[in-house]
């Protein structure tokens, strides 16, 4: 039986790693491209990896917590809509105030518009979606499409789920027709561009009925350590830098997931304080996508010099903000989603007691 339980296998730890990995990799290819060390495309390889955590896991929680009678699309659009805006509005918040004030004392920043249009369409998650609603990103927030992709895939699928189940059937086909265009726009695979990520958010989706079917049958893990080498070696083989995006390249890399995934399952080796130490890490990963490009943009237009000591004091400076940030913000969204069931009269949940997907964009 597939388990994210941390104390029978590794899988709930890896995940973890990953999630902070992705972020990681989203940060530190961020402070190299705009601090004057080139380009690399590891921030959109980062994306991805946040992409196929996020598919996988709002599978489990909509398999592991649709088992209860009482869970439907109004349940799981609050945790979803807690999960993302309790960071999300005071990250745009943030982002806003510190692009506003630059642009007043006349200190050169990049950013995107900053006007009240952009801002409202950013707040109700409106960047580059497919309609007439559409704005572009807010400030200095470029980074934050994905996450508004993220929130309409959730919503969209999500509903299109409980729709098959039979719950809430008329409300279900609202929710899909009001979310359904951005992540349909997200299956045309436009060369150069990151235009077929719903399709490996699928494909992550459907990866976690697979590894659960398989999980009724003992794992050989030497086969999925194999497996795991030989696909991970054919996805960094046909990655094409600056096409990280295109369709062709997931098989691969779901395969090489899968892979690692079977491969936890099956055994139980990390220990304890580095699992603590990962998580904490892994906690913070979605705050830190959030506002990095804000601070690292801040940090070099005081600091110009394109050094390699300007590129460290960025990255770390940029963690330990994120970490603060997600003190405030962030690790309250079981709260902000128990307010919200209360106020709407529904049964919160004791979240404790429960083994959850912290998935986000970004973006899980």
């Amino acid at each position: 039986m597939f388990s994210l339980d941390p104390a029978k296998n590794d899988t709930s730890v890896t995940l973890d790693l990953l999630r902070a990995v992705a972020a990681q990799m989203v940060c530190v290819g961020h402070a190299f491209n705009f601090g004057g060390f080139g380009t690399t495309y590891i921030p959109t390889d980062g994306v991805l990896l946040f992409f196929v955590l996020s598919g996988f896991l709002i599978a489990y929680t909509l398999d592991f917590k649709s088992a209860s009678t009482g869970y439907g699309i109004v349940e799981f659009g609050i945790e979803r809509f807690a999960r993302i805006y309790t960071a999300y509005l005071p990250a745009i918040l943030l982002i806003g105030l510190v692009t506003v004030l630059f642009r007043w004392y006349g200190i050169e920043i990049k950013a995107d518009p900053t006007n009240l249009k952009t801002f409202i369409g950013n707040i109700f998650m409106q960047q580059n979606v497919p309609c007439c609603l559409s704005v572009s990103t807010f400030g200095t927030a470029g980074q934050l499409t994905s996450v508004a992709l993220e929130f309409h895939i959730y919503f969209f699928v999500g509903a299109l789920y409980f729709l098959v189940r039979g719950r809430n059937v008329v409300l279900c086909c609202v929710v899909a027709a009001m979310f359904a265009f951005m992540p349909l726009a997200y299956f045309s695979n436009l060369p150069g561009t990151d235009r077929a990520l719903f399709a490996l958010w699928l494909l992550a989706f459907a990866s976690y009925f697979v590894v659960k079917a398989l999980a009724e049958h003992k794992a050989n893990v030497g086969f999925w350590c194999l497996a795991l080498v030989v696909t991970l070696a054919t996805w960094l083989i046909q990655r094409t830098p600056g096409d990280d995006a295109n369709l062709r390249q997931y098989p691969m890399l779901i395969l090489s997931f899968v892979s690692l995934v079977q491969i936890t399952q099956a055994i139980r080796i990390v220990p304890r304080r580095l699992a603590s130490f990962i998580k904490v890490v892994a906690d913070y990963s979605f705050s830190l996508f959030l506002i990095h490009l804000t601070i690292q943009r801040v940090i070099f237009s005081f600091w110009t010099d394109a050094t390699v000591s300007r590129l460290l004091v960025a990255v770390v400076v940029t963690n330990v903000l994120a970490f603060v940030f997600s003190l405030l913000f962030e690790r309250h969204y079981h709260r902000v989603a128990n307010a919200i069931k209360t106020l709407l009269g529904r049964p919160a949940r004791n979240w404790r007691s429960e083994v959850t997907a912290n998935a986000s964009a970004g973006a899980s």
